[in-house]
């Protein structure tokens, strides 16, 4: 149940630890003069330990008050500190300043580290988040050892020792009456936490980040010069906003089956990393089976959550909380898929924008620096070879843990939490009622369209049937199949630095039909699931629109790049949770663009 959502989160502040510490002392850095080397958290024996799902840790009071403790101390620390909340997540974009004297090719000056619409996609973020979990990690330590000695220190610090950085998986089906965006998360400005000197109440380091202060100059584009905090879905574009984290929970609710579906579809179909890992469009041959990516999939999320606050925008969006709740959730993802397929990896591709240290054009490979993380203190830095591996940072996810018979208990999990046949009235249900040989019909919504079409992020939504003619509503529609969502730079930042890149570049995604189809079925408007029903169906009812982060509604017609079509492949469904469905090639049917 979500609070009030218009609370002042600025009325909390930090956990008082009184004179127990010095803050400045605990959360500086010790060698300001070398390079800090990325190593994530290494434990010197016993297994590794797994990151949990975020509602998994907050089921252990001590580890998630250590957590919450951490978060709080990384957030209030001085934001002029290079180990500091404000540093560590401007990495990934503004304010576009040198991360550990790590300094921009000429140039390129107005742009983030971070690697999107490109192949290092995944592995760029790897050691990232070992980087922030290092961090985070250190700081849990000397809290643990701020309680009273004795049992009860030595129960924090045991903890402790595990603790590494949760996931928010936002495609399982949430537990029976909580929504896909965890309450933890979203659900209150304030959270009362047990610390090392009591009970206090303190702003919920999840909710939002407090800026400490605001620097405009940092965070040129409006409305960001005057957000205070993090926002979500925020009320206005001014210093008044406040973020409405119920309708981002609506939201997420009503696109749930598309997203689950898609994550589904990317680890039954999708064995090639090219595809998988991003959303550039390099398709020469028009392959319909290439659209999605694991990429593609994250700007969803990143938009549904921001709704036009931090987390939609790639130069704000690591501001945010759950960036890094999301992003871990990308990467248990990518875990999972590399266990799957473990004979594809990065392939040599163009970058396809510019970076802070890369230009577009620049061939990017398997030995390319993920900058700035070093990985010694002599200025080497990480490469995508050298980060296949989870536990080469110290961590893995319960799914990739085991040494034996890997791949069966990764395809059992993913059978067991994205399977469509765990839903009601979905395909696996309902039609292996229908088809005796077990062979399924899927249905796909294909979206091509140039990643500047409108030089802002904006949605595209896709609708089965009539709907509201008000923006505002679509993203909360009944009717509502899916919402794919175009993830793009702050507009100073796409004006300045753009450079060699292409700003006709495509990208592309998918929006799965079936979930929404079968509906129609089970009532008896629609005979089944054959291309000669379907494809009359969607040419009468199959409808989409586009909107910007705000609920502007954009014509279909001012973006002439969006191309969609509608593609079926058949699926044979699995026999038992051990084996995955395998998919035909897909047939294109039409294209509704013009719908």
């Amino acid at each position: 149940m979500y609070l009030c959502e218009l609370v002042h989160s600025t009325t909390f502040s930090s956990y008082n630890y009184g004179d127990s510490i010095d803050r400045n002392t605990i959360t500086k850095r010790q060698q300001p003069s070398s390079p800090f080397v990325v190593t994530g958290v290494q434990t010197s024996r016993g297994p590794t330990p797994l990151r949990l799902e975020v509602r998994q840790l907050e089921q252990d009071p001590t580890l998630w008050t250590l957590y919450i403790l951490g978060l709080d101390m990384l957030q209030y620390t001085n934001q002029t500190e290079m180990l500091s909340w404000y540093q560590i997540t401007g990495i990934h974009g503004r304010p576009f300043t040198p991360f550990d004297n790590v300094q921009p090719v000429p140039g390129n000056g107005n742009n983030g580290y971070c690697t999107h619409v490109s192949i290092l996609f995944p592995a760029w973020h790897r050691p990232y988040l070992a980087f922030y979990e290092q961090i985070l990690y250190n700081l849990i330590q000397q809290i643990a050892q701020l309680y009273p000695a004795g049992a009860v220190r030595n129960q924090y610090v045991a903890a402790a020792a595990n603790f590494r950085i949760p996931y928010w998986d936002w495609a399982a089906i949430p537990p029976a009456g909580q929504s896909v965006f965890p309450s933890s998360v979203g659900g209150s400005p304030s959270v009362v936490v047990d610390g090392p000197v009591g009970n206090q109440t303190i702003a919920n380091p999840l909710w939002s980040y407090q800026f400490k202060p605001l620097v405009p100059s940092d965070l040129p584009d409006k409305p960001f010069n005057q957000y205070q905090q993090t926002m979500r879905y925020p009320t206005t574009g001014d210093s008044t906003a406040r973020s409405q984290n119920n309708l981002v929970a609506q939201q997420l609710d009503n696109s749930a089956p598309s997203f689950r579906q898609r994550l589904y579809s990317l680890f039954t179909n999708y064995h090639s990393y090219q595809y998988f890992s991003n959303e550039a469009w390099f398709n020469s041959s028009n392959d319909p089976n290439g659209y999605d990516s694991i990429e593609s999939v994250h700007d969803q999320i990143h938009g549904l959550t921001g709704g036009g606050g931090h987390m939609s925008y790639i130069d704000y969006s690591a501001f945010d909380p759950a960036f890094w709740l999301h992003h871990a959730m990308i990467d248990r993802c990518f875990a999972m898929w590399q266990v799957l397929n473990p004979g594809s990896y990065v392939t040599p591709e163009p970058a396809t924008y510019n970076t802070f240290t890369n230009y577009a054009g620049q061939m990017q490979d398997v030995n390319s620096a993920l900058t700035p993380f070093y990985t010694d203190s002599f200025g080497s830095f990480w490469t995508s070879a050298e980060v296949v591996n989870t536990t080469t940072f110290g961590y893995a996810y319960a799914e990739t843990s085991g040494t034996t018979n890997a791949m069966s208990q990764v395809i059992t999990a993913i059978n067991k939490l994205y399977r469509p046949g765990e839903q009601p009235n979905s395909m696996f249900t309902a039609l292996k009622l229908r088809d005796v040989s077990g062979t399924t019909t899927e249905w796909i919504a294909n979206i091509q369209v140039k990643k500047f079409a409108i030089n802002a992020p904006f949605f595209v939504h896709i609708f089965l049937g009539t709907f509201n003619p008000d923006p505002a509503s679509w993203s909360f529609d009944p009717n509502l199949v899916g919402t794919h969502f175009i993830f793009v730079k702050g507009l100073s930042a796409i004006t300045n630095s753009c450079g060699n890149c292409d700003p006709d570049q495509m990208v592309s995604g998918t929006i799965p039909l079936t979930h929404a189809l079968l509906k129609y079925v089970n009532n008896g408007d629609l005979k089944s699931l054959d291309p000669g029903d379907v494809t009359p169906f969607l040419s009468q009812n199959l409808k989409y629109r586009i909107t910007l982060t705000n609920d502007t509604e954009v014509s279909n017609a001012d973006v002439p790049s969006l191309k969609i079509s509608v593609v079926s492949a058949n699926v044979q469904t699995p026999v038992d949770d051990t084996k995955l469905p395998v998919w035909s090639a897909m047939k294109e049917h039409m294209d509704v663009s013009t719908a």
